[in-house]
C-alpha cells in the first residue's frame, strides 16, 4: 500500500511540471498588390539600312578586281545621283579568295586540287534618313551592277522620345488597374513597393513586293510600315491597412 502511494505522488508531481506548447508563426507582412501595365506606340520609321553588294569572279585576280571596282564605283555614282550622302555609304566586308578545282569522277589517285580563279565581293551599307528612297535604291542599285541586296531595316533616327511615351502609357495603365483592383475588393492602396520597367523595343521588318530580280523597274514597291516600340511597367503597391473603431462602450 505504501510503494503505491508512492507511485501516485510520483505521477503528480510529474503532471505539473513544465509544459511544452508547439506553435507556428503568423506571417505578419502587410498585403501587396501587384499589377502590369503595358504600353505600345507605333510611329512612322524614318531611317533605312540597307546593304547592297558586288560579287564577281575572273581566272586572274587582278581583272576580278579590276572588274568589281569597276561596278562598285557605279553603283556609289548611282546612290549620289539619287543623293545619297557620302557619309550616308560605308563598306562592310571586302573579300577576294580563290576559286578551287573540282575532283574528276573518278579521281586519279595522284590528283591535286589548283586554282581556277578568283571571286571578289565588296559590300556598301547605306544608312539614311530618306526612307522614301528606299525604292528607287532598290532598284537603280542592281541597273548599276550590285548583284546582293539584303538587310533591309526601317527603324527609328530617335526612338527614345517615342520609348518614354510608351512608359508613360504602361504606368497609366498599371495606376488605373490598381485603382481598380482596390476599389472592387473594396481595399485602399498604400505606398509603392517597387517599379520595374520591361521595354522591349519592336520594329517591322520591310515588306518586298516584288521578284528578287527587278531589271528595268524604276522603283521597287516598298511598304515601310510603322515601328512598334512597347514598354512593360510593374508596380507593387503596400494595401493600407484598416484601423479597428474603437468602442467607447468598453
Amino acid at each position: 500500500m505504501r510503494v503505491i502511494l508512492i507511485l501516485l505522488l510520483t505521477l503528480l508531481l510529474c503532471s505539473c511540471g513544465p509544459q511544452t506548447f508547439k506553435y507556428e508563426a503568423v506571417d505578419s507582412s502587410p498585403p501587396q498588390l501587384v499589377v502590369r501595365g503595358e504600353g505600345r506606340v507605333e510611329v512612322t520609321p524614318d531611317k533605312l539600312r540597307l546593304r547592297l553588294g558586288v560579287v564577281n569572279g575572273a581566272s586572274e585576280a587582278e581583272q576580278a578586281l579590276v572588274e568589281n571596282n569597276q561596278r562598285m564605283s557605279a553603283v556609289m555614282a548611282m546612290l549620289a545621283d539619287i543623293g545619297i550622302a557620302a557619309d550616308e555609304m560605308a563598306t562592310g566586308q571586302f573579300q577576294i579568295r580563290p576559286e578551287w578545282s573540282l575532283p574528276p569522277r573518278p579521281t586519279p589517285a595522284n590528283w591535286q586540287r589548283h586554282i581556277v580563279g578568283y571571286r571578289v565581293s565588296n559590300e556598301l551599307w547605306i544608312v539614311t534618313t530618306r526612307v522614301a528612297l528606299a525604292g528607287r535604291l532598290l532598284a537603280a542599285a542592281q541597273q548599276a551592277g550590285a548583284n546582293q541586296v539584303g538587310g533591309l531595316q526601317f527603324t527609328l533616327a530617335d526612338p527614345e522620345a517615342h520609348r518614354q511615351r510608351a512608359i508613360t502609357l504602361a504606368t497609366a495603365q498599371a495606376v488605373r488597374e490598381a485603382q481598380t483592383l482596390a476599389a472592387a475588393a473594396g481595399v485602399s492602396l498604400g505606398p509603392v513597393q517597387s517599379l520595374t520597367l520591361d521595354s522591349p523595343d519592336g520594329s517591322p521588318g520591310p515588306q518586298l513586293m516584288t521578284e528578287a530580280r527587278f531589271a528595268g523597274a524604276d522603283a521597287v514597291p516598298i511598304a515601310a510600315g510603322k515601328v512598334e516600340i512597347k514598354a512593360a511597367v510593374l508596380i507593387v503597391y503596400r494595401l493600407a491597412e484598416e484601423e479597428t473603431p474603437i468602442n467607447k462602450n468598453e
